[in-house]
C-alpha cells in the first residue's frame, strides 16, 4: 500500500494527464459512434421512403391506371397523355403580359394610329438591340 501512495504521489500529474488523454480519447470514440448512428439511422429512413414511394407508384398503377387503361375510353386517355386532340376539342393558351408586350413590338406598327418615335422605339429595346442599332447607324453615316 506504501509503494502505491508513492507512486501516486510522485507521478500525479502524469497519470492526471493520462486520464485526460484517455477521456479525450473515448469522448472522440464516443462522437464518432454516435455520428455513425445517426448516418444509419438516416440511411435506413431514406431506403423506407424510397421504398414506399416506389410501392405507391406500383399500386397506383396496377389499381388505377390498369383499370381505366383496360376500359372502353383507354384510348383517349393515352391520347391526351401524348398530347393527341380530338375533334372539337381546341388547346387553350395562355400568355403573360410580358409575352403580349413583347408580341405587341414585334409585330408591324402601320395599322396603329400613334406610332413611336425612333427615339422611343430604342429606349423600349433591349440594351443590346440598342447599341448594335445606334452602331449601325454610324456606320450607315460613316460610308
Amino acid at each position: 500500500m506504501f509503494k502505491l501512495k508513492t507512486i501516486l504521489n510522485l507521478y500525479w500529474t502524469k497519470i492526471k494527464y493520462a486520464l485526460w488523454v484517455a477521456f479525450f480519447v473515448a469522448m472522440i470514440f464516443a462522437i464518432r459512434t454516435y455520428v455513425n448512428y445517426l448516418n444509419v439511422v438516416e440511411e435506413i429512413n431514406k431506403v423506407d421512403t424510397r421504398t414506399a414511394s416506389v410501392q405507391n407508384e406500383m399500386d397506383y398503377a396496377q389499381n388505377f391506371q390498369k383499370k381505366y387503361l383496360a376500359s372502353d375510353y383507354g384510348y383517349l386517355f393515352l391520347a391526351h397523355d401524348n398530347s393527341m386532340i380530338f375533334d372539337g376539342e381546341e388547346i387553350i393558351l395562355f400568355k403573360s403580359s410580358e409575352d403580349v408586350v413583347e408580341t405587341w413590338f414585334n409585330t408591324d406598327l402601320t395599322h396603329i394610329p400613334y406610332r413611336p418615335t425612333e427615339e422611343e422605339q430604342r429606349k423600349m429595346m433591349d440594351p443590346m438591340d440598342a447599341w448594335n442599332l445606334y452602331f449601325k447607324e454610324i456606320w450607315t453615316k460613316i460610308k
